[in-house]
């Protein structure tokens, strides 16, 4: 949410939502600059809504990925996959002072990438949940209406190609599988079903009309200096997931037919964007991780924004955010009792008509597991 909370707070909740992740590398990074003044004030030039964790650690890495020579490219395995280094040992030494100092000789680079980037994760890892939902609603049309496709918050429009990959879903225990997409794709994305494998919809690309990205800053997939500033938006210590990414950025610039990416922002331009639509067949307007950046006011607008555009077609509202991150959005409580706030990432489906949100399920912010909770 839009509060300005101590910097330092943040820097400390990042690092736990990394290392709860897996991570190692930005934990400990982070937890040295909530208890720098002198690194926290190197995002005193960033806007509020991006004066986050990611936005300073994503200009470092961009200088790193970029061929800037500094010790602190030893801890990035993301860095020795672009330079192709062989992997290795980890290197010894403190990644946090090596962080520092390199913040310390390139403060003047950095502060100029802070105050004129904004922080990009196109992670094409939601696409595990983004197509059963798509499969979802195109059920409801006996798979016989086309589908056009609107992604808000789109960055480089990846997820827009969600059925240029492949998918396994496995069962949480035991060898039970179930594919979808293009099974010879070079983006390949795993996801652990908790539960049992049967409760996911039918799993087939639906039929796609138009396909529709809208960004405040969109990233150009065919640029070279975009492309490397949306994987140094990614973390240093998961190369799996970064070359997933690459992957993922070499199959849109070899599209036959690539995304449309409209500027804009969400709430201002979400109405001509729509319009820009052709035909009269359903839309989804999609959106994962972004409505974060909207205060709770804003996030309302957009809920009955979205809502107004059935006017003219049948319009679905289908999103995959925090509901602790999101109060404005009409995102159902969980179907099981939790204890304090709800963090989990929610799948929700707004359909035609008034209809009333549904949870359709729960999964990982990056994809790696979903829960299915609707079973009509």
């Amino acid at each position: 949410m839009l509060v300005e909370e101590p910097l330092a707070d943040h820097f400390r909740g990042f690092a736990a939502v990394v290392e709860r992740d897996g991570g190692s590398t930005y934990p400990v990074i982070c937890r040295a600059v909530a208890d720098d003044d002198n690194l926290l004030s190197l995002l005193a030039g960033a806007p509020l809504p991006q004066r986050r964790p990611l936005l300073l650690l994503a200009a470092v890495h961009f200088l790193l990925l970029s061929g800037v020579e500094h010790p602190l490219a030893a801890f990035y395995d993301t860095v020795g996959v672009v330079r192709s280094i062989p992997r290795g040992s980890r290197p010894r030494g403190d990644v946090a002072a090596a962080f520092a100092d390199f913040c310390h000789l390139h403060r003047t680079e950095l502060e100029r990438l802070i105050a004129t980037r904004s922080t990009q994760t196109n992670e094409v890892g939601r696409c595990s949940a983004l197509l059963p939902g798509l499969c979802r609603i195109a059920s409801e049309y006996e798979w016989q209406e086309p589908l056009s496709l609107l992604d808000l918050g789109t960055s480089a429009g990846l997820n827009l190609l969600f059925d240029d990959y492949a998918y396994t879903y496995r069962a949480a225990e035991g060898r039970a599988i179930r594919t979808a997409g293009a099974a010879d794709s070079a983006v390949a994305l795993e996801c652990s079903v908790r539960d049992d494998l049967t409760y996911l919809p039918e799993l087939r690309s639906p039929v796609m009309a138009e396909r529709v990205g809208l960004d405040l800053s969109p990233v150009d997939p065919f640029s070279d200096d975009d492309a490397l500033w949306l994987l140094a938006c990614q973390w240093p210590d998961n190369p799996a997931r970064f070359e997933r990414l690459r992957a993922a950025l070499a199959n849109v610039r070899a599209a036959a037919h690539p995304p449309r990416l409209e500027r804009g922002d969400m709430l201002t331009d979400l109405t001509r964007v729509a319009a820009s639509i052709p035909g009269r067949g359903p839309l989804v307007v999609f959106h994962s991780w972004v409505a974060a950046y909207l205060s709770e006011e804003e996030q309302r607008s957009l809920t009955e924004q979205v809502a107004g555009l059935d006017a003219l077609r049948p319009v679905h509202h289908l999103y995959c955010e925090s509901p602790f991150e999101t109060p404005g959005l009409p995102t159902p409580p969980s179907p099981v009792p939790r204890e304090g706030p709800d963090l989990a990432t929610t799948l929700v489906h707004i359909g035609p008509g008034g209809r009333a949100a549904v949870r359709l399920a729960d999964t990982h912010p990056h994809g790696y597991w979903i829960r299915w909770w609707d079973h009509s």
